[in-house]
């Protein structure tokens, strides 16, 4: 059977096809209980149908394993991240003398109490604490530590504007805090580069100044937030014999809370958000702001600041506005700047992208003036909607949202081959033995099935599956709205969210403690369905007749916390969904058709799912499973195949533009400690995804998700930045578009007195620049930069300390 599903699994010894379950129960088999005390029952227990073992207990007693064991010490280190207060509460619920409502309780209470304090105190050590095994968690730490004092004399700049307003020159000198050669790495380590400044302002007034003052210097500016795109959409380049790119990066975030894991927002308390300030408020505007019609049945225009969490977001939806965003992403440690810029999505064929949404943009543009663009010229705004940062930097967006509502979930573990069927074309010798049913379908049951899947994609509000490598089940997250919000739960819950929390420590733990990695003798297969059983751990399932959780939209969105604390890589394409031939042929024993299974709920959808053929979504979905299976030997792929299905959309460059029935958006993970081995992998799951054609033998276009990974990846052979500059639409390019985007920003440039050459200089960097402005080498790279030159700081050695200090903080 391994011949024919084409794996390779090398010399060791095990059995490729076994179950998850079966690998951890043969894992069970060579515990020794003194080296990890507890670990053999857990297991047995879990397995056992006549004990009942829930989530909470689970993540206790997988903890207290390690918490027990003399023979490593990694749960120590995680926990000892913690000041004394917070170890005592995770220790007491490890322990078992508290359940994971009173850990929620108590540990509001602990960080109430240091409201007043600095945000630091909970994490001990501030900037120097961390892991010390990992170097990927010392890296921002150790680096921000050595910065520091490079931000005292823009401090002290500060004070004295206070002071003297009026001598105050922002093309001469930055008033905020800027520190000087801090090392860039973005969250998923796939680009690195040296600012020759990054800045940290609070308000759009900052921005401003910053950027005059990088007109005058001739540097180039571009900004981040929580760091959480993989492409090449940051700074420029380090300058050949330089150890800087020469430029400025503006953090719309603290640097703390940008860069430096674990990251602590999603926890159920106020003390980690970050601090108020102009660039994340968050205040209903009216329909004259964006010079936009009246909105009615409670829509709200609602105008954020660049750097809002979606967990600020989220908060103030719920406690405040009484609105919500139709769709998001999942995590909520990401910034609304950051999602619009990236042309970010959620789930749900009604649902279009994040830049939708925008009604109106605020930009300060390459001469340091705020602008403002709106409805008033809706083909800019969709322009300006999802554009990289190329045309300014963004200070505040509107966005249209909906009246407060609630989603009644139904989160479910199925089979895999229930989920999302297999193509009618794949034999079931094809299918990995460890996810065959023990007995044959019926041609009905595959039918029921089929309709179930169709059903869930097309018909509810949000729809998405998550498979974790080598799981016998699919996580099922399909769900409706209803406008009636009586007896909302809030989701997950503070007792959940601290859960969530701590089964990323279970799976840092399964990534790192050396005991599991002797145990586990270093085999991938092993180590990686040992994440996957914890990963299914970790999720909800309400059975087939459960009751469904009724939630706040929002808290429904970003109903997983903590994730930010695992670094990832991450392939994401979109491809249109096709439409169903008149005369459609029999799937899996039946033609395809409305209907629901288990409960499903139906409702009036926005596209029939008569209208659309599946079999290619169906095959993707496939064909990443078989990738996994064909590459056991080392597991290049550890974290889930995902995918949410969703709509079109109108903004200029975005990927699902011009998909008339909707967009399958699915993507592969992978943790970064197996980054060497991802990108030959990946590249096969892409040459997949790729090569599909439609029913008339037409190529399917496949665009990317900007924000994931697609530079360096070829498409038939051709460097994916190539195709999508050079393609048109139906080739999975952007041609057209760029050329349509390119048109609509030189009419937003003559209207606001800037050329595209001053933002090209300002604002790109070579891998955009190419792209999108037809480059090959950028623009001329900008000469200025206000770090000394050798000669510059010889002569500063020669001056007195007090002289020294007056020239670093005012200048010449």
């Amino acid at each position: 059977m391994a011949n024919d599903q084409g794996l390779n699994h090398g010399d060791h010894q095990h059995d490729s096809i076994t179950s998850v379950t079966e690998c951890i129960l043969g894992l069970k088999e060579k515990i020794d209980e003194k080296e990890l005390p507890g670990f053999s029952g857990l297991i047995d227990d879990w397995f056992n149908p006549d004990v009942p073992v829930d989530s909470e207990q689970f993540i206790r007693r997988f903890l207290h394993v390690f918490k027990q064991t003399d023979q490593d010490f990694t749960y120590e280190k995680i926990v000892g991240d913690y000041d004394d207060d917070v170890q005592e509460i995770f220790n007491d619920f490890v322990d078992g003398r508290i359940d994971a409502t009173e850990a929620g309780r108590r540990y509001n209470q602990a960080t109430a109490d240091r409201v007043t304090n600095r945000r630091g105190d909970i994490r001990r050590g501030g900037l120097a604490t961390a892991i010390a095994t990992d170097p990927n968690v010392l890296a921002e730490p150790i680096n921000l530590f050595l910065a520091a004092p490079t931000s005292i004399p823009s401090r002290i700049r500060a004070l004295f504007a206070k002071v003297f307003p009026k001598l105050k020159d922002p093309k001469r000198a930055l008033y905020i805090p800027t520190y000087k050669n801090l090392e860039f790495i973005n969250h998923g380590r796939t680009i690195e580069n040296t600012p020759a400044l990054t800045c940290v302002p609070n308000t759009a007034q900052d921005i401003c100044d910053i950027v005059k003052f990088a007109k005058k210097q001739n540097m180039g500016v571009r900004v981040a937030g929580f760091r959480h795109s993989w492409s090449p959409v940051f700074g420029r380049s380090d300058k050949k014999h330089r150890h800087t790119n020469g430029d400025i990066l503006i953090s719309t975030l603290g640097l703390i809370d940008a860069s430096v894991l674990p990251n602590f927002t999603s926890l159920p308390t106020d003390i980690f958000q970050p601090r108020a300030k102009d660039l994340n408020s968050i205040v209903v505007v009216d329909h004259n702001y964006v010079k936009g019609p009246p909105l009615r049945d409670g829509k709200k225009y609602v105008r954020v600041g660049t750097s809002t969490t979606n967990e600020q977001l989220r908060r103030w939806c719920i406690k405040t506005g009484k609105v919500t965003m139709p769709m998001n992403i999942v995590e909520v440690e990401i910034t609304m700047g950051g999602s619009n810029a990236t042309i970010c999505h959620g789930g749900g064929i009604r649902n279009p992208t994040i830049s939708d949404l925008v009604r109106a943009i605020e930009y300060v543009d390459a001469n340091g003036t705020l602008r403002k663009i709106d409805l008033s010229n809706p083909d800019i705004l969709r322009a300006a909607a999802g554009c990289f940062g190329l045309i300014g930097v963004v200070t505040h967006l509107v966005l249209e949202l909906d009246p407060m509502s609630c989603a009644l979930m139904e989160p479910r573990k199925v089979p895999v081959i229930e989920a999302i069927p297999p193509p009618p074309d794949m034999p079931d010798s094809m299918i990995p033995a460890p996810l065959r049913p023990k007995h044959p379908l019926s041609p009905e049951r595959k039918a029921e099935i089929q309709r179930d899947f169709e059903t869930r994609a097309t018909t509810t509000d949000y729809a998405e599956w998550f498979w974790f490598p080598y799981s016998s089940e699919v996580w099922v997250n399909t769900w409706h709205k209803t406008l009636d919000t009586s007896n909302a739960v809030d989701y997950p819950s503070d007792a959940k969210t601290i859960l969530q929390v701590l089964g990323t420590f279970a799976t840092q733990i399964a990534q790192d403690a050396s005991i599991l990695l002797k145990l586990t003798q270093a085999l991938p297969e092993t180590q990686t369905k040992l994440l996957t059983w914890l990963a299914m751990k970790n999720l909800d399932d309400i059975g087939p007749h459960g009751e469904k959780i009724k939630t706040w939209v929002p808290d429904a969105l970003h109903f997983q916390r903590g994730v930010q604390n695992l670094r990832v890589r991450d392939l994401e394409v979109e491809f249109p969904l096709q439409p169903k031939l008149k005369s459609a042929p029999q799937l899996n024993g039946a033609v395809n058709a409305n209907g629901h299974v288990n409960g499903a709920v139906s409702s009036p959808p926005s596209t029939q799912s008569s209208d659309v053929d599946l079999l290619l979504v169906q095959r993707a979905w496939w064909d990443a499973i078989l990738a996994a299976y064909a590459a056991i030997k080392t597991c290049p792929q550890r974290m889930p195949l995902e995918m949410r299905i969703m709509a079109g959309s109108d903004v200029t460059l975005a990927p699902q533009r011009g998909h008339k029935l909707g967009t399958c958006a699915i993507e592969i993970l992978t943790l970064h400690n197996v980054a060497d081995i991802w990108p030959a992998y990946a590249q096969g799951v892409l040459d997949k995804w790729t090569g599909y054609k439609d029913s008339e033998g037409a190529p399917v276009p496949v665009r990317p998700h900007w924000a994931k990974e697609w530079y360096g990846y070829t498409v038939k052979g051709r460097p994916w930045e190539e195709v999508l500059r050079d393609e048109e639409s139906a080739n999975g390019g952007f041609k057209n578009e760029i050329a349509e985007w390119r048109d609509l920003v030189g009419r937003l440039a003559r209207r606001d007195g800037w050329t595209t050459l001053d933002a090209r200089r300002r604002f790109g960097n070579e891998v955009l620049d190419r792209l999108f402005w037809g480059q090959e080498d950028g623009p001329a790279r900008l000469s200025g930069s206000t770090i000394a030159s050798a000669d510059e700081a010889a002569k500063l050695k020669k001056q007195s300390p007090a002289r020294k200090l007056l020239k670093s903080c005012f200048g010449k």
